[in-house]
């Protein structure tokens, strides 16, 4: 991946900020004193942020998962064979993982991160979590709840019902959500090489899920954004950049129509970014410039956060990308614990067709291995996937292929055993 280091566009209005060593204490001062006096009281509070809130985000900084830093090796990374128990290291301690199997193709898909697992050798002990729902109702299940609690990592299958998204992440105060959109070698691309985190918000914004009818007739939806929540957020994306040595965070915004929610969010990613003006640039832009550069020159994004409606867009951009919808993995942040998904939608009508594509779900198991410290075993497993993609036409249907889930599935684990 290129550094990103040049200068941004400065002639676009309103949407350039790049915090850097060369500016000085007036630029700051002057910059500050352009806020409105709302956001400068905002600005004021978030100095004092309580203490829950760095709490909180301070959770996240002992492991956040990424891809393998190199390139895919052969036979020097050391890739387990056979598909058996998952033995290799005896003294390795066991790691407990929630596994919720969601709905439509979401127990095919999960039983296909159970296979590459297994055949990985990896030391995983699996709590297979087959009712997600609580009884006459779309609440998570108390044994979700439960199994999620004891073990503090978790992988899901998709499951589309809103009512239960929400309530998860309100149960585990899953704040944000990180997606790692990256090119796959092999999947016909007409966007070339790119590498581009997305970061958004998941608990306020256009998606705090605040509705109600003012008159008959009139419905209304209210964006929130607090001060502690943004800043939150921000602390995460540059801990997040500086940890995995990125170098350019962009935010998208729509702060020159929504002055105070997204301006709120804006003044959290400029105070963070003041703290970190000799590790990595920052630059404002609006969304539709943010969707153009992405679609345009998507080798120039590194970093991307945004509030929540902003962030789903650009994430599933991004996955179609790559290849198809629901390719891209990522997880959800919480100080509670993580649990990797891809977003991909259930698809209730190829549930027990063998016909999804597993893709995002056994990179998103890539993920939950790096997060738990068997960094080798998930370099092996997304390197087999990507093996598999660039060195035989092994396609399901989705992106291109005739392939079974199944098959692609076995091929992951041939992959695996021929590289021993």
């Amino acid at each position: 991946m290129a550094e990103h280091v040049g200068p941004a566009n400065k002639s676009a209005p309103l949407t350039t900020h790049i915090s850097g060593a060369k500016f000085s204490k007036m630029n700051t001062l002057r910059k500050l004193n352009s806020l409105p006096p709302l956001r400068s009281v905002g600005g004021a509070y978030r100095l004092l942020a309580s203490k829950d809130q760095k709490k909180d985000a301070a959770g996240q900084k002992a492991r956040q998962p990424e891809k393998p830093a190199g390139k895919c090796k052969g036979k020097d990374g050391g890739q387990a064979k056979g598909a058996g128990s998952p033995q290799a290291d005896p003294g390795k301690k066991v790691t407990k993982v929630s596994l919720i199997n969601g709905e439509g193709v979401g127990p095919e898909l999960m039983n296909a991160v159970q296979e590459v697992i297994c055949a990985v050798k990896a030391p995983i002990e699996w709590d297979v979590l087959e009712e997600f729902m609580a009884k006459d109702s779309e609440d998570v299940s108390p044994e979700v709840l439960q199994s999620l609690r004891a073990h503090k990592v978790g992988i899901k299958g998709p499951v589309d019902s809103r009512h239960w998204q929400r309530e998860i992440r309100k149960q585990f105060a899953q704040f944000a959500y990180v997606s790692l959109c990256s090119h796959i070698e092999g999947l016909d691309s007409p966007y070339g090489a790119f590498d581009v985190v997305i970061i958004r918000d998941q608990m306020e914004g256009d998606y705090s899920g605040i509705e109600h009818r003012v008159v008959p007739g009139v419905m209304q939806t209210i964006k929130v954004s607090t001060t502690a929540g943004a800043s939150r957020i921000a602390q995460f994306v540059f801990d997040y950049a500086v940890k995995h040595n990125r170098k350019r965070i962009t935010v998208a915004h729509k702060a020159n129509i929504m002055r105070m929610t997204d301006g709120n969010f804006l003044e959290a990613m400029r105070a963070e970014a003041e703290k970190h003006v000799d590790d990595v640039i920052f630059e404002e832009r609006y969304l539709d410039t943010c969707i153009l550069r992405i679609l345009v020159k998507p080798e120039k994004c590194d970093v991307m956060v945004s509030s929540s409606m902003y962030g789903d867009v650009l994430r599933v951009i991004a996955g179609g990308m790559m290849g198809a919808p629901g390719i891209c993995p990522g997880y959800s942040v919480s100080s509670l614990g993580t649990v990797f998904d891809s977003r991909m939608k259930a698809h209730q009508e190829l549930a027990g067709k063998d016909l999804a594509n597993p893709t995002g779900s056994l990179l998103c198991a890539a993920l939950m291995l790096r997060h738990v410290q068997m960094d080798k075993q998930a370099d092996q497993v997304e390197c087999a996937i990507r093996k598999v993609y660039k060195d035989t036409d092994i396609r399901t249907k989705d992106v291109g292929g005739k392939a079974k889930c199944s098959e692609f599935v076995k091929a992951v684990c041939d992959c695996l055993e021929a590289d021993n």
